[in-house]
Order: C-alpha cells, then structure tokens, then sequence
C-alpha cells in the first residue's frame, strides 16, 4: 500500500507529511505537489528542502491542459474568483486525479484539511473516501462529480481509495508546534504575516497578506497588474477595496471594480494613515503564529 500526501508547501500539509512519516515510514510515502505555476520561489525551495529533509520521494504534477495560473486565466479570459474558483480545479484537483489514477496498487491519502479553516471545511470528515462524491450527492441537488468518471469506477473496483486528515481538529498554531517539534521549521510566510501558504498570492488572500507582498515583494505586485492589463481582467475581487477606491468600469454592466493599481494605491494610504489592519493584525511581530523573523 502506498500512502500520497497532498503537499502544498503550506503548514497544514508540511504537518501531515510529518505525521505520516512517523506513522507509515518514509519509503510507503509519496509527497504529490500540485503546480499551479503560481507558487513563490520560496514556496517550492521550501517543498523540495523539507522532502529532501525526510528523505521523502516528491511527485510533482501539473494540468496537462493549462501551463499554469496565468495560462488559464488567458483561455478563460478571466482570472478566477470566489464564485468560479476554475483554479482549485483545473490545477489541482484534475491533475491529483489523474495521478491517482495512474497508481495500481490501495492508496491512503493524506489531506491537511483543518475544520476550523472554513465552516464548509468542518463539514467534512476526519476520514473518508477520496472519490466519495463520485457515489453520493455533495449538494441537495443530487449532483455527483463527473470528471474520468467511468475510469475512476473501474480503478475502485481493484483498489483502496482512503482518505486521512490526521490535522483535521488542530488549531493552526498547533499545527506550527508539531512542525517545530519534529525538527522542521514552517514556511517562512508564516514568519512575515501570511495566514495562507500556497498560490502567491491566491484570489482569496485578505488585504494584510497583499499588503506585505506589496511591501516585501513589489515585483510580484507589479507581475499581477501586468497581466491584468494583459487579460483585461482584475486579479481581486470586486469589492477588494471600498468603492470609493475603485476605478475599474465594467463594459456590461458599467458597475465599478477593483484594479490592481486601486489596491496598490488604496493599501500604501492605508498603511501612511497608520491604519494597519487593525481588525486582522496579529498578537505579537510579524507573524500571526508567533514566529517573530
């Protein structure tokens, strides 16, 4: 049996590959990374350092039908959003799907799904079956997933399809504590006031995480807008800033929306205002984790 653990470079996850290193050994696990292309150059040296650490094997996949974030936000003509989050899909889940498939033998995935991330995250369940929704409804609707489906029916017939998320009633700094504890240090995010390690940044980062990649890594700022400018689409959600910081006009609807360039702008006043996110500042330094650089 081969146990997969879906590797983020992200705390939740980096705990979990822990976790299962202990429990299973490190020659039954695989760490499978899904690129979105989006990620930080810190983000996968941390990916590739901390397996190198385990001595862990690492898989990394892609979408075969998009190069990355930016590529498919080019064929969609749009970036994604909170209502049509095509990303999560497209770049992770398809491509995860695919490499399950292509194992022949049971499998134990390893997810670092946290209840407390989310009120639909404490829905689900502390263990269960990866391809759960293939076979019961995910919606009062009676939907199923569709994708492969004839394939994945055929592939449980033969083999084992479970699901683990040891970290799943953790709070988040519990979660930084087992990483320190079994000899690892966390994503260097989580030392510069990110909550949320992964996409850099992903669509649903909150204004204290852009600010301090605005601050920090201006260049990935300025990446952002060019390719809004390039798409014609912005990267934040509509209402990212007041409306009164807003500048973007949509053609359709003539309604108002947020620019890159308006959260540039409207986030450097805030910060000169002294204004510094007092509703979602952490406790101490930098760090929401206690991780002082």
């Amino acid at each position: 049996m081969k146990v997969l653990v879906a590797y983020s470079g992200g705390k939740d996850s980096q705990a979990c590959l822990l976790w299962a290193v202990k429990q299973y050994g490190v020659k039954n696990i695989e760490a499978v990374f899904c690129d979105t292309g989006w990620e930080s150059p810190i983000t996968y040296k941390h990916i590739i350092d901390t397996t190198n650490d385990l001595g862990v094997k690492l898989v990394t996949v892609k979408s075969k039908k998009y190069n990355g974030m930016i590529d498919l936000a080019e064929k969609k003509k749009r970036f994604p959003s909170l209502q049509a989050r095509f990303c999560t899909s497209e770049l992770k889940s398809i491509p995860f799907i695919d490499y399950v498939l292509e194992q022949k033998e049971h499998l134990i995935i390893i997810q670092g799904i946290r209840a407390l991330e989310s009120h639909s995250r404490s829905q689900m369940q502390k263990q269960c079956r990866y391809f759960k929704y293939y076979f019961e409804p995910y919606n009062d609707k009676g939907k199923t997933h569709t994708y492969r489906k004839k394939d994945i029916k055929q592939w449980v017939d033969k083999y084992s399809d479970d699901v683990l998320r040891p970290v799943f009633d953790w709070t988040g700094q519990q979660v930084i504590d087992f990483i320190i504890e079994n000899g690892q240090q966390p994503n260097i995010f989580y030392k510069q006031g990110f909550k949320r390690v992964g996409c850099f940044p992903c669509i649903m980062s909150g204004q204290k995480e852009v600010y301090e990649i605005l601050k920090r890594y201006p260049e990935r700022f300025n990446e952002i807008i060019e390719h809004e400018n390039r798409i014609r689409s912005s990267f934040f959600k509509i209402d990212f800033t007041p409306e009164y910081a807003q500048s973007g006009i949509c053609n359709r609807t003539a309604k108002k929306f947020t620019t890159g360039e308006d959260v540039r702008k409207y986030l450097e006043a805030k910060n000169q205002t002294m204004n510094l996110f007092s509703d979602d500042s952490p406790i101490s330094c930098s760090s929401y984790y206690h991780l002082c650089e």
